[in-house]
């Protein structure tokens, strides 16, 4: 069921699959956790890029820039690793052993996304958690790539759609995958 999302994806913004074959043992390894299988499949299907000049999905990115372990690591080093946490209150990030947040994506306008993970957890129950510039925190219960698609193509999707203000989503690459 997860993968039709991601074929939906590719078929609404043209994009031809890129089958990339990404390292997910070594970043689980490094989370302390599997990821969920279908960002997997989005990740591997379009590698690092932006959705109709929004939404860039993290995944593995030599230059760190768009690397999920990386950007998670840069919430770790600043997050206290004991009571709240001023930047994702009520929230706290993902820690090994602990059930907290693992970012996923960005937007611009400032937005941000993650799942609410925990290792005890099949990844693909994880909720999303969301904010962004105008709404306060979200959790939403749908797999990644079936959030993605409905940000980009469901202008009932509110307060997260974009497919009113881009009717015709795309993709464009960014750097090696």
């Amino acid at each position: 069921m997860e993968e039709m999302w991601v074929e939906r994806i590719a078929e609404t913004t043209d994009w031809e699959p890129l089958r990339l074959e990404l390292p997910w043992n070594s970043m689980e390894e490094d989370l302390g956790t599997a990821l969920p299988a279908d960002y997997k499949k989005l990740a591997e299907t379009f590698g690092t890029g932006e959705f109709s000049d929004f939404m860039r999905v993290l995944s593995v990115d030599a230059t760190r820039r768009f690397d999920l372990t990386h950007i998670w690591h840069t919430y770790l080093d600043t997050s206290p690793e004991e009571g709240p946490d001023p930047v994702l209150t009520p929230y706290q990030v993902y820690r090994p052993g602990r059930r907290g947040l693992i970012p996923w994506a960005f937007a611009d306008t400032e937005c941000s996304y993650f799942w609410l993970a925990s290792a005890e957890e099949d990844p693909s129950t994880w909720p999303i958690v969301t904010r962004g510039n105008p709404y306060p925190w979200h959790e939403v219960s749908m797999s990644t790539s079936e959030y993605v698609y409905r940000v980009l193509t469901d202008p009932e999707f509110e307060p997260f759609s974009i497919a009113r203000q881009m009717p015709e989503p795309d993709f464009y690459p960014i750097g090696p995958a």
